[in-house]
């Protein structure tokens, strides 16, 4: 990497910068290439300078949620990863219009943890997470959901900031979520938003969590590597059952295997590649539109280059 770029950055970087880090430690599946840097801004201002300055230099970026629901090429990614994971957590508690409540959640902040405060708080409306791992960044942009719930039925607002360095606030029914997928200008950095909540029993809470974590492990593979659902259920069916009825089940490329509990996964049996896994997923395609005339969309993110 050019030392002029190098410099620059830690001029600019007060958080933790990084070099040739390899994707497979960020992300859930543990297969993917080196970034060639990786950036944890401290704060909003640094993050504008970051922006800025690879944009400004046509530096590449990419923003890196906890890397659930991604699949990262082994030739890995080159330009600036951005991870907001580390500064970027913040859930306050608001009360809007009289007395209905919102929690305001910055996009670093985990699933895990948001709901752990609703739990604490007592505040029912995001049992949706439960189970669901990653970052609320990456909840929003993919606009994740379970139960027949998705993130842009609880969401109220949210706060961008665009490629040009401009924050700016986009309210509900404004936002452009569609399923499984928010609708962004690319190079768009998700800041935070506002979730509706409203007061709840904790034992109801509770059950409700649990119940849904039961399910989870009863018809998921949560013991291996994996992104979750590797397909978007097409109109009218379930990909996974598609997939299943195809035959799919326990299928191999390498140590990668379409998971033997759920066909819509793909788990990593350990040292798999992520071209055994691609190798996999148009294997799949291609066999459910051969039987069925379906065709399967992704719903894992691929990004990077081939090794």
């Amino acid at each position: 990497m050019h030392q002029k770029v190098v410099k620059e950055l830690a001029r600019l970087v007060k958080g933790k910068l990084l070099f040739n880090v390899p994707l497979s430690r960020h992300t859930s599946l543990k297969v993917g290439g080196y970034a060639d840097i990786m950036v944890y801004p401290a704060g909003l201002e640094e993050l504008l300078n970051i922006i800025r300055y690879s944009t400004g230099q046509a530096i590449p970026y990419f923003i890196l949620g906890a890397g659930t629901n991604l699949l990262v090429r082994d030739g890995g990614i080159r330009g600036m990863v951005i991870k907001l994971t580390r500064s970027f957590r913040k859930i306050t508690l608001m009360q809007t219009n009289g007395d209905q409540l919102s929690l305001q959640a910055e996009a670093g902040a985990s699933l895990r943890r948001l709901l752990a405060v609703c739990l604490d708080k007592e505040l029912a409306g995001l049992e949706i997470t439960s189970g669901i791992p990653g970052s609320l960044g990456g909840a929003w942009a993919m606009n994740a959901g379970a139960q027949g719930k998705e993130m842009g039925d609880v969401t109220e607002a949210i706060t961008l900031l665009t490629p040009q360095g401009v924050v700016e606030e986009k309210q509900s029914p404004g936002i452009a979520f569609s399923y499984r997928k928010l609708h962004l200008a690319p190079g768009t950095v998700i800041l935070k938003g506002l979730l509706r909540v409203r007061r709840g029993s904790r034992d109801t809470l509770m059950s409700a969590v649990e119940e849904i974590s039961r399910r989870r492990w009863e018809t998921q593979p949560l013991s291996l590597p994996s992104a979750g659902s590797v397909f978007k259920n097409p109109p009218g069916h379930a990909a996974g059952k598609l997939l299943e009825q195809a035959g799919f089940k326990g299928r191999l490329a390498g140590r990668a295997q379409v998971s033997e509990k759920h066909a819509n996964f793909i788990v990593n049996l350990g040292g798999a590649r992520a071209k055994d896994i691609l190798t996999l997923m148009e294997i799949m395609q291609r066999g459910v539109y051969e039987e069925t005339g379906i065709e399967l969309e992704p719903e894992l993110q691929v990004v990077g280059e081939d090794g």
